[in-house]
């Protein structure tokens, strides 16, 4: 994952649900945890447009290798996606 530094970050407040907020505040990082999660929807909506896109051009693909783990797929997700 990159590493940022101070001035590549936007402060920001966002309003969420109690057992949410909860959550997030006992995984230590909140902001290191949430921009996680937001980038792996990021990747995730990119990939589903991207297989929509393959689809509709009659190129067949697969969601992941056959035993990989979950980061070994986004690592992978994330090149595909060009990042």
């Amino acid at each position: 994952m990159p590493e940022y530094d101070a001035r590549m970050t936007v402060n920001m407040t966002m309003s969420l649900p109690d057992d949410v907020a909860a959550f997030v505040k006992a995984k230590g990082n909140a902001s290191a945890y949430t921009a996680r999660i937001l980038r792996r929807q990021m990747l995730a909506e990119e990939l589903e447009k991207s297989a929509r896109v393959r689809s509709e051009a009659g190129i067949v693909t697969t969601a992941a290798e056959p035993a990989e783990s979950e980061d070994a797929t986004l690592e992978r997700w994330a090149r595909v996606a060009g990042r």
